[in-house]
């Protein structure tokens, strides 16, 4: 499969008619959350100490910066949790760009804290920024793990960045990822046991649970939960493995009820194949035709060592499965003429479309 361009006319129809003022809502939560974020700052009298002084002053700034920062790292949590409402919406490269742009911001906001915090206690306490950082990091409840969650959200960053995830393999490269979770998780109980504006009231500890756990509860409903229910419910397993060309494999699957499976063709899927070492790593395929009863396919292009494994699957072989994502289908489609354009094994969604 080297490149393909498809047109055609069509009669309009009217778009879909599903409400999205849930989409609305959702984005002016994420805003509202930065305010009460800053007005919780302020009532515990943030803007005074701002401007009481060179030291005092910092360290107020820099509690604003961290607070912020958790604020953002709990939104990108959320938006990468696969919430079907805002995957429908928005679709995943949409969410994975503010999920991105989210990322980087906490963390500078994250450093940002780090640094005038220690500028501040130094100038308050008359000690240098060594001494003082090392007493903050040995001394202060929970600063231990604090320093370890900073670690791994730096190693998370420098990895995403796109001259360091061109070296990477996808597999290694989602791998490394997945410690942004250990990060947020580890840097909770310093902000429970010494963050002053967690501490300074019971309205600030209700919102910082409540977000906390609403990040939680996605996490373990929509990334976790949903696919092993999925997986569990359907039973997907290789029906038959097919050779299209030189590196090319077709794989047809078939489960229990995947008629029930909300899967149009142009989506894609994240597939677990338990076919030995190295099948807790996802990799995303599209469906290379619609799906036909209880008949699924992909097409698959040796372009990596996931992929390569993909030629020597076996019949039975059992499937995990997570998904099915994306809006190229049918249902996002408004009417009026169509050109589709593809290069490679990118074919595989626009075939399913075109079937």
């Amino acid at each position: 499969m080297t490149a393909a361009v498809a047109g055609r006319r069509a009669p309009r129809r009217p778009p879909p008619t599903a409400p999205a003022w849930w989409a609305d809502v959702a984005g002016a939560l994420a805003a509202l959350s930065l305010l009460v974020v800053t007005a919780l700052w302020t009532a515990d009298r943030g803007v005074q100490e701002l401007l009481a002084g060179a030291a005092t002053g910092l360290t107020s700034l820099g509690r604003l910066a961290g607070l912020v920062s958790a604020d953002l790292m709990l939104v990108q949590v959320v938006l990468m949790a696969r919430v079907p409402l805002l995957e429908r919406r928005f679709g995943q490269d949409r969410i994975a760009r503010w999920h991105r742009l989210a990322g980087f911001a906490s963390f500078h906001l994250l450093l940002t804290h780090v640094l005038l915090t220690v500028l501040g206690y130094a100038g308050t306490a008359r000690r240098g920024v060594l001494a003082e950082t090392w007493d903050l990091v040995v001394t202060y409840p929970g600063m231990l793990l604090a320093t370890a969650a900073l670690a791994l959200l730096a190693l998370v960053v420098v990895t995403s960045v796109r001259a360091a995830r061109r070296r990477l393999r996808y597999e290694s490269w989602h791998l490394l990822h997945l410690y942004a979770y250990l990060g947020v998780a580890l840097a909770l109980p310093h902000q429970l046991w010494t963050g002053a504006d967690f501490l300074a009231s019971p309205l600030a500890r209700a919102y910082w649970w409540t977000v906390y756990l609403l990040a939680l509860a996605s996490v373990l409903i929509w990334r976790l939960g949903l696919p092993a229910w999925r997986s569990l419910r359907h039973r997907i397993e290789v029906a038959a493995v097919v050779a299209e060309a030189p590196g090319v494999t077709s794989v047809w699957l078939r489960g229990r009820d995947l008629h029930r499976l909300p899967v149009r063709a142009g989506q894609f899927l994240l597939w677990r194949f338990l076919d030995g070492p190295g099948w807790s790593r996802a990799h995303p395929y599209s469906l290379s035709a619609p799906p036909r009863g209880d008949l699924l396919r992909i097409t698959v292009k040796d372009l990596g060592d996931g992929s390569a494994r993909v030629a020597a699957l076996r019949p039975g072989t059992r499937v995990l499965v997570e998904g099915p994502y994306g809006r190229l289908t049918g249902q996002h489609w408004r009417g009026g003429g169509i050109t589709l354009l593809a290069c490679g094994v990118g074919l595989t969604p626009l075939l399913a479309l075109l079937w």
